[in-house]
């Protein structure tokens, strides 16, 4: 099974070249789905969510979407009203959407808040209701892969430290852990890397995706993430744009 990661499109302040480019490597790659973890617009107005929605309206496989903090209006009456509308109403009404096949079970949890008890509004949170939520679901599962695609991440880039921006990761990373998940997809930094984590004998592979096609770059150029799931055994594939195309900068496998 083949999986497109994509994060931090940021409609309305992409790159509309890169756009072109990464819509048709998509739909190139004979995907069997495309999970896009986060930060689709900008500023969360109409009109980028439009733009999103004709985007994402021409792939050809499935898409699982969560909606990132970019995805709420800002300060104002949108937000505290109806923060996810413009999202459930252009992108999708789920917002912890869920994907099943007989290989990969997919786990959507969305990990922004409308407030947070900081300055910074751009954080995330993961509830108890949403861990009580992962765990349940991988109970019930009989695929051989586990993965959970959030969008603020829980752990840090060793070449790119930047500070962990989700409450209550420790909750979160004990549900992964007690899930036995073995993907943990996330975004909101823009920069790409794969990070292991083990624990009681059994490993996680924490795999952030760098901005698909945002101007709002950091240290890296525009990408994303190419997933082939096999039986015991999963080939990571990180993609780079460079001179109008998207290639493989680097690759990993990993077997059970």
């Amino acid at each position: 099974m083949k999986i497109g990661h994509i994060s931090d499109l940021h409609f309305g302040a992409h790159e509309d070249e890169v756009r072109d480019a990464l819509l048709a490597h998509l739909n190139e790659a004979e995907l069997d789905l495309v999970i896009a973890s986060g930060d689709i617009t900008q500023s969360a107005t109409v009109d980028e969510f439009e733009q999103a929605q004709a985007f994402f309206s021409r792939l050809t496989c499935p898409l699982l979407c969560i909606p990132g903090n970019h995805d709420l209006p800002g300060m104002d009456f949108a937000r505290f009203i109806s923060p996810f509308g413009r999202y459930k109403r252009f992108i999708a009404q789920e917002l912890n959407p869920q994907f099943q096949s007989a290989l990969v079970q997919v786990k959507g949890i969305n990990s922004a808040r409308m407030i947070l008890p900081h300055w910074n509004w751009a954080n995330g949170s993961i509830s108890r209701t949403q861990c009580r939520d992962i765990k349940r679901t991988f109970a019930a599962s009989t695929a051989p892969w586990r993965v959970v695609t959030v969008h603020h991440p829980a752990m840090n880039s060793k070449d790119f430290p930047l500070d962990v921006s989700l409450y209550n990761v420790r909750r979160f990373l004990s549900a992964v852990d007690e899930a036995k998940v073995d993907v943990v997809l996330a975004g909101h930094q823009h920069h790409a890397y794969i990070e292991p984590r083990v624990m009681d004998g059994h490993t996680t592979l924490f795999l952030n995706a760098s901005t698909g096609m945002s101007h709002r770059i950091r240290r890296q150029p525009h990408g994303f993430n190419i997933l082939n799931f096999a039986p015991t055994s999963v080939r990571i594939d990180m993609l780079r744009y460079d001179k109008g195309s998207f290639t493989i900068f680097e690759a990993m496998s990993y077997s059970k």
